[in-house]
Order: structure tokens, then sequence, then C-alpha cells
């Protein structure tokens, strides 16, 4: 599933920037949904879907999907500074 091979790499490059996963979960759509937190006060959520996002989440969330983000986005967003990627909490 390409969801899934996509879903890893964002893992890897959210880990290289300073993130930690802190949860994966798959819609029954096939989306996948990263949860990340940076210094276990900021929270990002990233999705990964092969249709554009329909329901918004209570965190921040990131699509990667078309008519969304491409993924080549996804590292200039992670690596801004604190406070100005996700929800502080």
């Amino acid at each position: 599933m390409m969801n899934s091979k996509i879903a890893q790499e964002v893992k890897a490059l959210a880990e290289r920037v300073g993130w930690r996963v802190n949860e994966t979960r798959i819609a029954s759509t096939g989306s996948v949904y990263v949860e990340l937190v940076r210094r276990g006060q900021e929270w990002v959520v990233i999705r990964i879907a092969n249709h554009k996002q329909v329901y918004h989440r209570w965190l921040i969330t990131y699509s990667i999907a078309p008519g969304d983000l491409w993924f080549e986005e996804l590292e200039e967003i992670l690596t801004r500074p604190f406070g100005e990627v996700g929800d502080v909490l």
C-alpha cells in the first residue's frame, strides 16, 4: 500500500528533524494518521491519503494527498521553530 510507504518516509523525516512519533492510526478509508510530538509540548498530525482532506482533527493536521500538500513540503514545515508548526499543549 502506497500510503504505508509514504507514512514510513514521514516518520523517518520527522525523527530526523527532532520530532517523536507518538502514534500511528489507519482509518477505514486507508488514510494513515501519524501523530508527532516535539519537546513534549508541541503536537501535530500528518495525514497521508489518496484523497483530499474532508474532516479536520482537533490538532493541527497537515495532509499529504492530491489537492493538499506534497511530501517534499513537509521538511520545511516540520523544521519551523517551536510553536510555529503544531499545537502547544
